[in-house]
């Protein structure tokens, strides 16, 4: 895996004196390594830009992984444009995995992908997280990633990690905020972390890309901004409530979502802001700033958007939608009963 440069320490310096009586030097990378420059003259010679270069070549030759193995395949995709085109948020997660996964399966030839058995050991790799569900997805995810990547390539003939059941089952979307809790939690906020957390009940935009929306993304009728996670285009109507919090962002950056300072928020610093602010509220225990985006496919569906123009909105697969909907509306006609019998009891 690459990791930091080489330090310029341990180069070997050989001194020979010729038969002349003039001192030659020949230095290497390392005792026992390559030939990286030579000089003449009484004094160790300083190294060249030409000599550091090789040094640096000689350390990166000497540390990589031999060829046909899994970390060789690892370090092939994370070259790849598959992975410099992911959001920096996701390749700082992705390298965190694949580096667990060299740990195990590193040295593993490529061709032992293809036996059976591999697939039992992939699957013990998964239950090391087991204490954590969500972990042991994104493991699999990532894992079946570059092995996918590389089948694509012709350098795997399987991946065992396709399809591994996950231990994640959690099942979001039936988490709305009520509009009483969003006003709850939004009282309890400084005034530039209030907007925020409003607009993204008004804009269904994911953390990332709400804290990173700019001005010239929002025009005078939709939001038109590319999702940071998945690259797909997404285009948010702008309500009246919206465009009424918009008028009161300070313009004083780039992006729309600004600190008190007036500086660009940081998606995890306006996640903390939230949990802060719901907990001293004491109300929507256990919902997340990301449960707003399910809340607003929701109020979509309340405006009489149909399923297929909310998925498009919310860059969803198709589908998504309508099992939110399902949820929401089973949701709501119990809670509509219930008040419908009591107040036939109040009647009676």
């Amino acid at each position: 895996m690459a990791g930091k440069p080489p330090e310029l320490k341990n180069v070997h310096f050989v001194k020979y004196r010729q038969k002349d009586g003039r001192l030659r030097w020949y230095v290497y990378a390392w005792r026992g390594g390559p030939k990286i420059m030579d000089g003449a003259g009484e004094r160790k010679p300083p190294l060249t830009s030409e000599a550091i270069s090789e040094f640096y070549k000689a350390h990166e030759d000497r540390h990589a992984p031999p060829a046909e193995t899994f970390a060789a395949l690892v370090v092939a995709y994370l070259q790849s444009p598959e992975f410099t085109g992911l959001a920096d948020a996701s390749r700082r997660e992705y390298r965190r995995w694949t580096d667990r996964a060299v740990e195990q399966f590193g040295s593993a030839s490529l061709r032992l992908f293809s036996d059976p058995r591999m697939r039992g050991e992939v699957m013990k790799w998964r239950d090391q997280w087991a204490y954590s569900p969500r972990q042991s997805k994104y493991a699999i995810q990532v894992l079946s990633r570059v092995l996918d990547w590389g089948l694509q390539r012709g350098m795997v003939a399987t991946n065992p990690a396709s399809h591994v059941p996950s231990l994640y089952k959690a099942d979001r979307s039936d988490v709305i905020w009520t509009p009483e809790e969003i006003e709850a939690v939004a009282g309890e906020m400084h005034p530039h972390v209030s907007r925020a957390f409003r607009l993204a009940a008004l804009t269904g935009l994911a953390r990332g890309d709400l804290v990173g929306l700019r001005w010239d993304e929002v025009g005078r009728d939709c939001i038109e901004r590319r999702r940071n996670k998945t690259k797909v285009s997404q285009i948010v109507p702008i309500f009246d409530e919206t465009r009424a919090i918009l008028s009161e962002c300070p313009k004083t950056a780039v992006t729309v979502i600004t600190n008190q300072w007036g500086k660009p928020f940081t998606a995890r610093g306006f996640s903390m802001a939230v949990e802060r602010a719901r907990d001293k509220a004491g109300v929507a225990e256990g919902k997340r700033l990301h449960d707003l985006r399910g809340t607003f496919a929701t109020l979509l569906m309340s405006r009489g958007f149909e399923d297929r123009e909310i998925d498009e909105i919310m860059g969803w697969q198709t589908g998504k939608s309508s099992r939110i909907r399902r949820s929401y509306i089973s949701r709501r006609s119990v809670v509509v009963a219930a008040i419908e019998r009591f107040r036939a009891k109040q009647g009676g």
